[in-house]
């Protein structure tokens, strides 16, 4: 049913929440994982530095890294994906490239602490109005 997974995560404990419920549906359909991590870089900045761009994605492949040694179950191969960009939309457009069946992600990540406010995050209400395929959403957990 689900060939090919994408989780996003963000540096969060609250995304990587997801990671469960992605290797449960990960193991019983025989699907590929994408672990993704996505460093901003916003668009319209005038100065570019190309040093500081490495430097994200050397944090973000170490992150990745961790968590697949960290919480990751070992049994199942996980892709990792660090790009630069807004968060939103270079999800959606790795999803797109990609061919993804599925985007396995939490509710909030690192913007979206005030429960209070939001149903869903930001970048999640984003995806969920752009991507290409279904997303099951991870809600926050409470306290």
């Amino acid at each position: 049913m689900f060939n090919r997974i994408l989780v996003p995560l963000d540096g969060s404990d609250n995304s990587e929440s997801a990671l469960v419920p992605a290797a449960s549906l990960a193991a019983k359909y025989g699907s590929s994982v994408t672990l993704i991590s996505v460093m901003l870089r916003f668009p319209e900045s005038r100065i570019h530095v190309p040093k500081l761009d490495v430097q994200s994605m050397d944090r973000g492949n170490a992150y990745l890294e961790e968590v697949r040694g960290r919480a990751w179950d070992t049994s199942i191969p996980a892709e990792l994906v660090v790009r630069l960009g807004i968060p939103a939309d270079e999800i959606v457009d790795y999803a797109k490239e990609a061919g993804v069946d599925l985007i396995v992600m939490c509710t909030h990540g690192t913007t979206g602490t005030d429960r209070v406010r939001h149903t869903i995050g930001s970048t999640a209400w984003k995806i969920l109005h752009a991507a290409p395929c279904p997303i099951l959403l991870v809600p926050l957990a409470t306290p």
